[in-house]
């Protein structure tokens, strides 16, 4: 098998509007204006390069109101950014509840699959791909969480459909291609690793996969 180094999906999308998710607990005025003015603070700290002290500001903005969900996106956001998964999986565990955004069960999917959770991972992007079935890196995520899994018939399911949405795409091919040959489907294999060399000529990953599937055939034909 070729090791084909892993991707990983990280989306950005304008923050949803807080009244789109049902009733909200009842925060007086003056508790809501201060906690405005922390969430604006906090912005300005990460524009300042501050990620710490926004994340103190973002924190006492949530403990007036936890449900406040531009802070939550802000502080999901600082910690995928600085690759504090556990925390950041926290977070998007909670938003993905409170939301059903796709992207927030992308994200919260991320950071649980580099927090090593990897059945939390897969059910976070099923559910992503469930909600919005039209982003083919969704599918790729979701593939290389089944790989780990060693749920290599899912993963290649994964891989297909995002390969049906973006077929051009060369590292979709290839990590397409190396899981029909882990699986010893070497025709498909090789066709794929030739559809791959067409886009991407120089493609050593390429080479590797269509060299070891030519020599796997002739193998089996001499065996």
């Amino acid at each position: 098998m070729v090791l084909i180094k892993k991707r990983v999906e990280v989306e950005e999308k304008e923050p949803v509007v807080e009244e789109d998710y049902g009733p909200k607990r009842r925060v007086p005025r003056d508790q809501r204006s201060k906690m405005e003015k922390l969430y604006h603070r906090a912005l300005a700290q990460v524009k300042k390069c501050d990620p710490k002290g926004a994340v103190k500001t973002l924190v006492q903005a949530l403990a007036i109101d936890p449900d406040y969900l531009d802070a939550q996106k802000e502080l999901g956001r600082i910690y995928l950014e600085h690759k504090m998964w556990g925390k950041a999986a926290a977070v998007y565990k909670y938003l993905s509840e409170k939301s059903g955004d796709a992207v927030d069960y992308s994200h919260y999917g991320l950071a649980s699959y580099n927090s090593g959770e990897l059945e939390v991972a897969a059910e976070a992007y099923q559910k992503a791909v469930s909600l919005d079935p039209g982003r083919a890196p969704r599918y790729v995520s979701l593939g290389q969480v089944y790989r780990d899994l060693d749920r290599d018939q899912l993963a290649l399911i994964a891989f297909n459909k995002a390969l049906e949405l973006d077929g051009g795409n060369v590292d979709y091919i290839l990590l397409t291609a190396d899981l029909y040959l882990h699986l010893g489907s070497l025709v498909e294999a090789r066709d794929l690793a030739r559809k791959a060399l067409e886009l991407s000529p120089m493609s050593k990953i390429a080479k590797k996969i269509l060299k070891d599937a030519e020599e796997k055939e002739r193998g089996e034909a001499g065996g």
